[in-house]
This record gives C-alpha cells, structure tokens and sequence, in this order.
C-alpha cells in the first residue's frame, strides 16, 4: 500500500507487529506524543491505551510500565516504530482496526478512542503552529516583510 507522498507502506508488517507485542509503543512524525497500548490483561486489568509523552530509552518506558501497570512485570515483546503519516492515514489502512481488535477487552475500545482523540487534536496543534510559524517551527515569510514588500 502506498503512503500519502506515493512512498509504500509496509502495512501488514505493522499488522503484525500489532499483533505479536504485548506493548506497543507508536511515534508519529509531527508531534512528540506516544500512543502507548498494553494488550496484556488478568483477571482485574484489561488494556491500556494512553497517550504518553516521549521518554528517554527503552529503560525508562519499563519504569513507566512498572508504575503504572504494576501488576504485569516487564512485557516480553516490546515494539516501538514511528507512523510516518497522518492519523486519518492510519485509519485508512486498517491498523487502527487492528488496534481495537487487540484491545477489545475490557475498556479498551474506548481508551483507544480516546487516545485517537486526544491525537488528533494534538495533531490538528502541530498542523496550525506549522503553517503560522509557531514554536518549535519557524516561518519563512512573516507578515512584517511582506508588508513591506
């Protein structure tokens, strides 16, 4: 499948990294926020889909893990990978489908709809400070030089 700018996207290999980890950890290419998802789930807790902020390494993340899923210990598959494109693209191909599919347990499903909502806000922020020049981006045209133009 072909990605938004015409490059090809291996989708079904993030199909099955979907469902081969016990945490997955996806990046996305305009904004710092994570969308962190454990599918592991017992006899008291289901998933966990949240938005996270990035952390330092893999170290870190467990640290993460461990406060706040206590419970489960360390996953023994952990995959991080960055979506490259637009959340409206990754709802395109599927792999959100293939997310709510392996968190349909327990509150899953709407922790994952929240989490996309929380993103595409946060998504829609990183596109309106781009095109004004907002912090972290810089414009190349300001309207004080074009007044003077």
């Amino acid at each position: 499948m072909y990605r938004e700018d015409g490059q090809l996207v291996a989708v079904d290999d993030v199909r099955d990294a979907i469902e081969q980890a016990d945490v997955l950890i996806v990046g996305f290419r305009d904004f710092t926020e994570r969308m962190l998802v454990d599918r592991r789930t017992n006899e008291t807790d289901g998933p966990l889909v949240r938005v996270v902020e990035p952390v330092g390494g893999v170290a870190e993340r467990m640290h993460w893990l461990g406060q706040h899923r206590p419970r489960f210990g360390l996953p023994q598959r952990f995959t991080f990978f960055v979506w490259p494109h637009s959340l409206g693209y990754l709802e395109e191909t599927g792999v959100v489908r293939a997310l709510r599919e392996t968190v349909a347990s327990g509150n899953g499903v709407e922790q994952l709809s929240a989490a996309l909502g929380e993103l595409h806000a946060v998504e829609r922020a990183a596109r309106r400070a781009a095109v004004s020049g907002s912090h972290p981006w810089r414009t190349l045209w300001s309207r004080e030089e074009s007044a003077r133009a």
